[in-house]
């Protein structure tokens, strides 16, 4: 008789007969994708620097017209910027320039316009009360100039002069004798004459003038600007 002898595995002592095979080790967790670094988004609105005009700058100082160069803070629209920006403090009256006009509001306009609206405070408009109320011209209260806005604070539309501070607002002269020159017609008829005068003069002196009479937006004060119309700056809108 052959005897037949069969093999088998040991298994380790105490190890269970039936238990399962082992798994798979688990795979790696996919690494998220790679991206390109984030930019800063650039601020809403901002607007390149523009350059300082030195010469305009000059200008205003040797023409006795006391300002401060001043930064704007980010525009809330686009479209609002203004080119050497400065706060008009007052104007020295000539030739001396011991009297000075003064500017409360220290309205911020660009340092073109303001040395315009100097000039003309300067030049006309205190002469002019001079000569028709035997009294000097002590001060101008003229709002805030610059303002990021549409024309006539409408919800659309054009964008204002005075987002480029090329503008600005008078609403009243304050005269040496404590009576006030207002823009918006008063009882006194000289010196609304004499407000009536102002106005017509200042059409050589800027290319928009508005007032009382002209819309509801400006009917308690009178509006100045250099905006150019069209191709040339000749053209003139006085009303």
């Amino acid at each position: 008789m052959v005897t037949v002898v069969i093999a088998l595995p040991l298994q380790a002592s105490g190890a269970p007969s039936d238990a399962p095979p082992p798994l798979p080790r688990p795979r790696p967790a996919e690494a998220p994708p790679r991206t390109a670094p984030h930019e800063a988004a650039p601020a809403e609105h901002a607007q390149p620097e523009p350059a300082i005009d030195q010469a305009c700058l000059d200008r205003l100082g040797a023409a006795g017209i006391e300002f401060e160069s001043i930064t704007l803070p980010p525009a809330s629209k686009s479209g609002c910027a203004i080119d050497t920006p400065v706060r008009l403090k007052a104007v020295k009256l000539a030739p001396r320039w011991r009297i000075s006009i003064r500017l409360p509001d220290e309205p911020t306009l660009s340092c073109r316009f303001g040395e315009r609206f100097g000039h003309w405070l300067r030049d006309l408009v205190a002469p002019l009360i001079a000569g028709e109320l035997a009294v000097e011209l002590k001060s101008v209260r003229t709002g805030p100039g610059y303002e990021c806005r549409n024309r006539n604070r409408a919800e659309a539309g054009k964008i204002s002069a005075h987002a480029s501070g090329l503008a600005a607002d008078v609403a009243s002269f304050e005269l040496a004798n404590g009576r006030t020159l207002t823009v918006k017609p008063q009882g006194d008829e000289h010196m609304q004459a004499t407000v009536a005068a102002i106005r017509v003069a200042a059409c050589g002196w800027f290319t928009t003038v508005l007032g009382p009479g002209s819309d509801a937006a400006h009917a308690d004060h009178m509006h100045v600007d250099i905006m150019q119309h069209g191709s040339s700056d000749r053209y003139r809108i006085c009303q």
